[in-house]
């Protein structure tokens, strides 16, 4: 927050809010306190009008704390990143009075925010493009029905084994990954492997769709339920506790490993992730009776910061983390290969792609940010599918007959 800000003056934020449709009750829920007795809820909406209208911000969780949050959410609901800046001042403060206090400089705050637009839209594989490069179907579309169709990079095989030794030998982690960067299908692949290798691992997945509400409670809920689904489950907390940690501990008495899988893991409140730790504690004397894989995008990265969240440094500091990093040129040439190559298709990669598709590719979802000596790359998965998509649509509007660098636009 600016120290220069007006108090008792709206918050220029309150009009960007007006302009793109979005309530306080949706700022609000995007939130979460790190301090006092409501540590790990949403601020109210009523504590939001309070902020725009009055620039009055709560006691007990850090101002820039709750503007990032907040940024981030409108970032993602399609708010452009330029009427992010000076958002937390008045329309009478001058920019130059601004200055945030322990928060990066300005260029720097605008080169984060950067990190997130710019991403390929999702284009459909048009008919004509199909017929153009002589494709009886498209490459990207169901194109994981078997482990032999998981890509493995370097980042994905390492990823891959981690998560089968946690589920085997216990542990703790954390898989983090852009939206589109293959999370979801390293953990399929994981269930798959679980079920054709017939391991004693039971794997267990809470069901529920808002992880903003996924509580100790449910979590004990998705834990009897998959172990012993014909099992009425108890009612207080504390018998729902007593409970899990019988029918755990006879299931691996009996042999078997458990492990909880959580998606969508950046959505989990401070206070779910501390009871976690309970979870994970639990023991038959030396045996870990569940291991847990946390799965989610970057943000999780930032709720396992101990630093930013120092009342879960606890639970924060035993968990591993692994992330899902971009494609280089070259691995995105094999990756397309992959795909185009697959018996199902029945392509080549070199009658449809030129020598510099590839470079290309990588170059059109790489940027250097402004302010700060970072590159920032998109090169995942769903935004290469979406590039070379819109690519191949544009070469049969075209009659290019490959392809090629001149297609795909620089970032």
């Amino acid at each position: 927050m600016s120290a220069a800000a007006t108090k008792n003056a709206p918050l220029k934020i309150k009009f960007v809010l007006a302009e793109h449709g979005i309530s306080a009750r949706e700022i609000a829920a995007s939130t979460t306190q790190t301090g006092g007795p409501n540590q790990g809820r949403p601020l109210a909406p009523a504590t939001i009008n309070s902020v725009l209208n009055h620039n009055r911000w709560p006691r007990t969780t850090r101002a820039e704390t709750l503007q990032d949050q907040m940024e981030q959410f409108l970032l993602g609901r399609g708010v452009c990143a330029t009427e992010l800046v000076d958002c937390w001042l008045t329309h009478e403060d001058a920019p130059a009075l601004r200055k945030p206090r322990n928060r990066a400089p300005l260029t720097e705050r605008s080169a984060q925010i950067q990190r997130y637009i710019d991403i390929p839209e999702t284009e459909m594989l048009t008919a004509a493009a199909k017929k153009h490069f002589k494709l009886f179907r498209d490459p990207f579309v169901d194109d994981v029905q078997s482990p032999d169709d998981v890509y493995l990079g370097h980042d994905q095989r390492y990823i891959r084994e981690a998560m089968m030794q946690t589920a085997k030998h216990g542990g703790f982690m954390a898989v983090i990954g852009e939206s589109g960067a293959g999370k979801t299908t390293l953990r399929r692949d994981l269930l798959d492997r679980i079920n054709r290798d017939e391991l004693s691992i039971v794997p267990i997945q809470p069901r529920a769709i808002d992880k903003k509400k996924l509580n100790a409670s449910m979590i004990c809920d998705a834990v009897i339920s998959d172990l012993a689904p014909h099992e009425t489950i108890k009612l207080s907390l504390e018998a729902k506790a007593r409970q899990i940690e019988r029918l755990l501990t006879e299931s691996s008495r009996a042999g078997n490993r458990h492990v909880l899988i959580i998606e969508e893991a950046h959505d989990l409140s401070i206070q779910t992730l501390k009871y976690l730790k309970r979870f994970y504690e639990l023991e038959d004397g030396f045996r870990k009776l569940i291991s847990i894989i946390l799965v989610g995008q970057p943000e999780l990265g930032g709720l396992l910061n101990a630093k930013q969240n120092y009342g879960a440094r606890e639970v924060i500091r035993r968990i591993e983390t692994a992330y899902l990093g971009p494609m280089d040129a070259g691995q995105i040439e094999t990756y397309l290969r992959q795909k185009f190559e697959h018996p199902r298709v029945r392509a080549r990669y070199d009658d449809i792609f030129a020598a510099d598709a590839a470079a290309a590719i990588h170059a059109s979802l790489t940027q250097r940010l402004r302010g700060v000596n970072e590159v920032r790359s998109e090169s995942y998965p769903l935004s290469i599918n979406n590039r070379v998509k819109a690519a191949m649509n544009q070469a049969a509007r075209t009659g290019d007959p490959l392809i090629h660098a001149e297609l795909f636009p620089e970032a």
